[in-house]
């Protein structure tokens, strides 16, 4: 009720000509007070309430009040607000174990990201590759703090290594096509599979196995529906070109490992090798 009442106060108050920067402010001090009850005690509740009242206001206020000028004081408030409930989800599960089934865990933990990066594609859609650069840098925060973690693996923290882990991965993924043309798109898509397969064949990993393995098969279709576009009129050393060499290496590589492997493996994998192959 009392946190409730924190954030609801300046809405009902307000006359509609307020600052944005006081409101923020004033919220920046409430999840601060959040964050400094998750470091002395696990509670779900108040946790996900915060994270539903600041976003949710903030998606309200940029859809009726946000201009590209304002972006030099609203983007520090994102970016801390992201990292506020980064914060409250590592002090979770330091205090006690999470559960990626649990809906509150599994909103903060992949909720948080994907409604500040929906936010910030926002606030740089006027900006070129700011998406991409923002998908970049988000996976470059998740893979350096999965590493962190690892450094002081237990229990309770080894399911938040391994969703961090997936949240860089699918960033830097996701980095690549609003960055790039559709043929370069895909040839990194198709060696970031057979990275992905390498790691999950090494630390039996079905799902990291699996995924390295459909994303080499969309590189194959993506590619496919890109081969029309213009290409440059330097030889070989082109999208066209290296895209088929680096499509090739990524599914010759992994049909290799896979038939390598195959003995630690089910015998559905030899199919698998055998398409990749193909």
């Amino acid at each position: 009720m009392g946190v409730s009442g924190g954030f609801l106060a300046p809405i009902l108050a307000s006359t509609g000509g307020g600052s944005h920067v006081a409101l923020f402010s004033f919220y920046a001090l409430l999840n601060l007070g959040i964050l400094l009850i998750a470091w002395f005690k696990a509670w779900r509740s108040l946790n996900l309430l915060g994270f539903a009242f600041t976003f949710f206001i903030g998606l309200i206020w940029g859809d009726r009040f946000y201009r590209s000028e304002f972006f030099v004081s609203t983007e520090p408030f994102l970016i801390l607000f992201f990292l506020f409930y980064v914060a409250i989800a590592v002090l979770f599960a330091l205090r006690q174990e999470a559960s990626i089934k649990d809906p509150v865990d599994g909103t903060l933990v992949f909720g948080v990201p994907l409604v500040a990066f929906g936010l910030q594609t926002v606030l740089v859609q006027e900006m070129e590759y700011g998406a991409a650069y923002s998908a970049l840098a988000l996976s470059f925060f998740y893979l350096v703090l999965a590493k962190i973690l690892f450094a002081r693996i237990t229990n309770n923290v080894r399911l938040l290594v391994e969703s961090f882990l997936a949240l860089g991965v699918v960033f830097g993924t996701l980095a690549v096509p609003l960055a790039f043309d559709g043929r370069w798109t895909a040839s990194a898509w198709a060696l970031e599979g057979a990275a992905i397969v390498w790691v999950g064949v090494r630390q039996d990993k079905i799902l990291a196995r699996g995924f390295g393995i459909f994303l080499q098969f969309a590189a194959g279709v993506a590619f496919f529906f890109s081969a029309q576009e213009p290409l440059r009129a330097v030889p070989v050393f082109n999208s066209f070109c290296l895209g088929c060499v680096m499509i090739s290496v990524g599914g010759l590589f992994s049909a290799w490992y896979l038939k390598q492997q195959r003995q630690r493996l089910s015998q559905e994998v030899s199919y698998v090798a055998t398409a990749l192959f193909c």
